[in-house]
């Protein structure tokens, strides 16, 4: 019965999403030129309308709309939009006064839609413009895929994909984002919970708990692009607050405290009583689902070129069910190593005995170090570096590091023991010697006197940053930046800290855009630059942007490097 209910609602799908037309068939757009000027003709295909706010023409990037005779729009639902064919004329003299600029660039923009709801991506048009005597000529410049960023690339395959190829694109995506170091943290989590669940913890069950814990998982992701459907960006940035954070932390904790013997997280008895006999399966579901959600939520990956190109699809075609559907699809991907975790429970971890009671407890120490990570977002590197040495010594302590060992196995876990105290003693002066970064302590403790750094001028508004840009005489590069962003702060100790980057840069200007905050400020220069969150690095010359230089996510030195290398 289930398979014949997924097949339907698929087969309903796949009938949504056959009659779509495609960008040529939806906006045919005409040009003549001649002594008077240009003019083009939008012919807008059945049930295709444009909205207002989008369109824009610009020459030496800056919009000339308010200087052009428009048709009168019409009101729908509150927005403004050109529901037929309509004609511009952009009279000559006002090209060449901006073309004495030096600029030869004619630049088209809208956005479009259908009556049924499916919403095509952004539309950039690009002419290069010529003064022959007193007739100006155009040609459209077509970008190669070399030549837009990796995910607008991605965006652009998934909208001219059917709905089929577009899930398995998704699932793959899940695959790779699986793979990222921000989607570790959830690992521990898990095995954690199983653990706690089950002392003998069989394959079925593991397995269960663990798809239970994906699908939560997935379903937060959903409701993720559904949000992305609406506002297009900022979607990590609204989970960063200290309020939010705090309450997640507060759960990790409460999970430490139970997995160290305090209390049982459970249902109330009289509930599991009224269900049946297996109401404490039941109740454990409940909580792993609660769980599955709120670590997709807070220990989510840092935005890296698959997911932000979902995402920009999902918010450039505005379809809310669509958009929901293939996020859901990407969770399941991003879920398989657990899967596999889960389905392996029974036979990878030890069984009951004293060794079970040890990882048991050792995983909660693991749950105090998760919520001191999460808060990290919010609390200052002192803070974070002396609670996690605090917690460290306090582990090292309870593994032994100072008893008396008689076993081989004994010796075993005491020099582990050991190992742990020394780091976390690091961690504490490291804290207090102003050291930032957990995974080096002891980074200003230094014998070179020579060590040299980026600067970056910090901006934080469009407009600022729009004159940098343009008033450059070097490339630009902008780097969006975020306290919570854990790949941000890898670029920043790692390739941004590489004596060959460090040198390769200083023939750039370098600015850095600080989107911790999810302010209107922030927002607005992430949609201009059509961007759903950071990491993500920009490059522009002469005053326009490389956009097959775009990096968005984590890279090596040695990448970036090969990246840039051809900028001058």
């Amino acid at each position: 019965m289930l398979q014949k209910v997924i097949f339907y609602i698929v087969l309903s799908f796949s009938f949504v999403y056959a009659n779509v037309l495609n960008l040529d068939e939806a906006f045919d757009i005409k040009y003549t030129s001649d002594k008077d000027g240009i003019g083009f003709k939008f012919g807008l295909g059945q049930d295709i309308y444009i909205y207002k706010e989008t369109f824009d023409v610009k020459i030496s990037n800056q919009s000339i709309l308010k200087m052009l005779n428009l048709p009168k729009p019409q009101i729908s639902n509150e927005y403004e939009i050109y529901m037929q064919d309509f004609n511009i004329f952009i009279p000559i003299n006002l090209i060449k006064s901006y073309m004495q600029n030096g600029s030869n660039k004619l630049i088209l923009e809208y956005q479009g839609c259908a009556e049924n709801g499916i919403c095509y991506r952004p539309q950039f048009k690009q002419f290069h413009l010529t003064q022959n005597y007193d007739k100006i000529t155009l040609k459209e410049l077509n970008l190669n895929d070399d030549e837009i960023s990796d995910e607008q690339s991605i965006a652009n395959t998934l909208l001219n994909s059917g709905f089929f190829v577009a899930l398995i694109t998704f699932f793959g995506f899940g695959l790779m984002l699986s793979l990222t170091p921000c989607v570790f943290p959830m690992i521990p989590i898990l095995s954690s919970i199983i653990i706690a669940k089950n002392k003998s913890m069989s394959v079925k069950n593991g397995f269960l708990l663990s798809f239970v814990y994906v699908v939560a998982m997935s379903l937060a992701y959903a409701i993720a692009g559904v949000i992305a459907s609406y506002i297009g960006s900022g979607v990590s940035s609204m989970l960063q607050n200290s309020y939010i954070l705090g309450f997640f932390a507060f759960i990790f904790v409460i999970l430490a405290f139970s997995m160290f013997g305090f209390y049982d997280i459970k249902l109330p008895s009289k509930f599991e009583n009224s269900i049946n006999t297996n109401s404490n399966k039941i109740g454990g579901f409940i909580g792993v689902f609660i769980m599955g959600f709120a670590s997709a939520l807070v220990v989510s990956p840092c935005v890296a070129a698959p997911l932000a190109g979902a995402l920009l699809y999902i918010s450039q075609s505005a379809n809310v069910l669509y958009g929901g559907i293939m996020l859901f699809v990407m969770g399941l991907g991003m879920g398989v190593p657990l899967l596999i975790i889960g389905a392996t429970s029974g036979r990878i971890l030890p069984r009951p005995g004293k060794w079970m009671d040890m990882i048991k407890i050792s995983f909660g120490f693991i749950m105090l170090l998760m919520s001191i990570w999460i808060l990290a977002r919010v609390i200052p590197p002192f803070y974070q570096l002396v609670a996690y040495g605090v917690v460290g010594v306090v582990w090292a302590v309870y593994l032994g590091a100072f008893d008396v060992a008689n076993s081989g196995v004994i010796k075993l876990k005491k020099s582990l023991a050991i190992l742990i105290f020394i780091y976390s003693i690091m961690l504490i002066v490291g804290g207090f010697i102003g050291g930032k970064n957990p995974l080096s302590p002891l980074e200003n403790v230094t014998i070179s006197t020579n060590k040299s750094e980026l600067k970056f001028q910090k901006i934080s508004n469009i407009d600022e940053l729009l004159d940098t840009i343009n008033s450059s005489t070097k490339p630009v590069l902008v780097d969006f930046w975020a306290s919570w962003c854990v790949s941000c702060l890898e670029l920043d100790n790692k390739t941004f800290s590489d004596p060959d980057v460090i040198k390769r840069l200083s023939e750039f200007n370098l600015v850095k855009i600080d989107v911790t905050e999810n302010s209107s400020k922030n927002r607005e220069i992430l949609r201009y630059f059509s961007l759903i969150d950071p990491p993500a690095i920009l490059f522009f010359n002469n005053a326009n942007e490389l956009k097959s230089k775009r990096i968005i996510g984590y890279i090596n030195p040695k990448d970036f490097i090969n990246k840039i290398s051809d900028i001058d």
